[in-house]
């Protein structure tokens, strides 16, 4: 597995409140965060950050993004996608649809959450036990997913 992928925020975010970034090293080789990124994490002052940066410490890999191109999405959002341009980088961790749209219009492969915990069930990283347990914790944590992809999750989720 020599994967390389860029992660945005949110992603990261909710897999830090999970304490579960194992389940994007079971996939990936490497993951970049870029600089805005982490800026956008830690911008607000939050308790909960203190955890989420003890998580990140040893996760991140990319310290600094230049020349970001405007693609009318955040700072976070402009970072991760130039970053992919500028390293060749194919993959993008998202959850954010308008931020996915436009990675995919430009030839780069999006995953989010819902594809990450898919991935590990069916590379046997996690059992449907784990996977209903992490979904049942998403949603408590207000973390937005369509009916159509809950449902998904929750079906190969269930027992046999």
């Amino acid at each position: 597995m020599e994967e390389k992928a860029v992660a945005n925020t949110s992603s990261i975010l909710f897999l830090a409140k999970l304490n579960r970034f194992d389940l994007l090293k079971n996939k990936f080789s490497e993951i970049l965060i870029p600089k805005q990124v982490v800026e956008e994490i830690f911008e607000k002052d939050n308790p909960e950050n203190l955890i989420i940066k003890k998580e990140l410490e040893d996760f991140l890999k990319e310290k600094n993004v230049t020349n970001l191109k405007d693609f009318g999405l955040d700072k976070g959002e402009r970072a991760s996608l130039s970053l992919c341009l500028e390293k060749k980088i194919p993959i993008f961790i998202s959850d954010d649809k308008k931020a996915r749209k436009f990675a995919r219009s430009l030839g780069i492969e999006t995953i989010g959450i819902a594809g990450i915990l898919l991935w590990n069930l069916e590379n046997k990283k996690i059992t449907k036990g784990e996977l209903k347990n992490l979904l049942d914790d998403l949603v408590e944590m207000r973390y937005y997913i369509s009916s159509s992809i809950y449902s998904i999750l929750e079906k190969e989720s269930k027992e046999n």
